[in-house]
């Protein structure tokens, strides 16, 4: 490690107390001549680092750049030796974690990104990654069948909604499958990409996209998303990127480590607003509708479809929530 990395790692770990030049140099082997040097090139990349005499450095409460020793200083002491990468930008975080997996990256691996240029939704279809937004993806090695390993889709929902729920206690809901709404608009998408192990007829592999609104503006989405997308803040944004990436990974890493055990379910019927409600559906190409009555243990959806006595479990694809009249 770098004496400028070094440097950010103990300031991110002793955020808003003040170190002195002489402790830093001390803690690290390193002349205080290095130290100055580190923290003027941590300034100049738009660190808010205060340098005041008698007292030293302090990375104040206003500085929210993301960064591999910000998110690691906020992560719980279990999780404080994953693998990490931080990037401006590149074409999608799944693609760099399924690389890093093929080639024998750890369960937890994530790579995080300011933004992405051909982003990865769930079912194929592209993710608008505007800057302003936060995306990561997190790679989970479960020794899970295939029909067990499903239940990190609900499990990657709340890993995020409770993140945000408890650094930032917003009203966000979750709507089926797992996307996080707060006021009526989207600003979590997650996708979860499983890679088969067909040797032991298992999964070697879970790649858990995330991206969320952080503080995007309206302007910056594509058209056809100005009235569905929204973001967790559009001025004012509390300087706490770093802990929202660290509790979300916190979370997910905690729930998958048993994604048989369902306790989780609890919480995700708690905060997922489709129940009661009117929904769109495709079933066999044919369009449906019907009423959610509840949602069962594996995440899938008991419907009271419209001409149908039965009621209809509904374990994956898309629907719409109808508006009420």
């Amino acid at each position: 490690m770098d004496t400028k990395t070094a440097v950010l790692q103990l300031l991110e770990e002793n955020k808003t107390s003040a170190l002195s030049g002489q402790q830093i140099a001390d803690m690290l082997g390193v002349t205080r001549a290095a130290v100055w040097k580190a923290v003027k090139s941590l300034q100049e990349d738009g660190y808010s680092i205060s340098a005041a005499t008698n007292r030293g450095y302090i990375l104040t409460s206003a500085s929210d750049i993301i960064s591999v020793q910000g998110i690691r200083a906020a992560l719980p002491e279990r999780y404080k030796d994953l693998s990490l990468e931080v990037k401006d930008s590149t074409t999608s975080t799944n693609i760099d974690v399924g690389i890093a997996a093929a080639n024998g990256a750890p369960h937890g691996t994530t790579v995080v990104a300011l933004e992405q240029k051909s982003g990865q939704g769930r079912l194929g279809k592209s993710f608008c990654s505007p800057k302003g937004g936060i995306y990561f993806s997190t790679l989970i090695r479960p020794s899970l069948s295939i029909d067990k390993a499903v239940m990190i889709t609900p499990a990657a929902a709340c890993a995020v909604h409770k993140a945000i729920k408890e650094l930032f206690n917003l009203p966000v809901s979750i709507k089926w499958v797992n996307d996080v709404y707060l006021n009526g608009r989207k600003v979590v998408g997650i996708s979860t990409q499983a890679q088969a192990d067909i040797a032991v007829g298992g999964i070697s592999g879970i790649i858990v996209g995330t991206g969320i609104n952080y503080n995007t503006s309206l302007s910056d989405f594509a058209p056809e998303l100005k009235d569905k997308a929204g973001s967790l803040f559009y001025e004012n944004a509390p300087a706490k990127r770093n802990e929202l990436v660290a509790a979300t990974i916190t979370n997910l890493l905690d729930l998958s480590r048993d994604l048989t055990d369902k306790s989780y379910m609890d919480y995700y019927r708690a905060n997922c607003f489709v129940t009661g409600k009117r929904v769109d559906y495709e079933i066999d190409r044919e369009q449906k509708s019907g009423i959610v009555e509840n949602i069962d243990d594996n995440g899938a959806l008991i419907i009271k479809e419209d001409g149908r006595k039965e009621t209809r479990t509904l374990s994956c694809g898309e629907i719409s929530v109808r508006p009420r009249l």
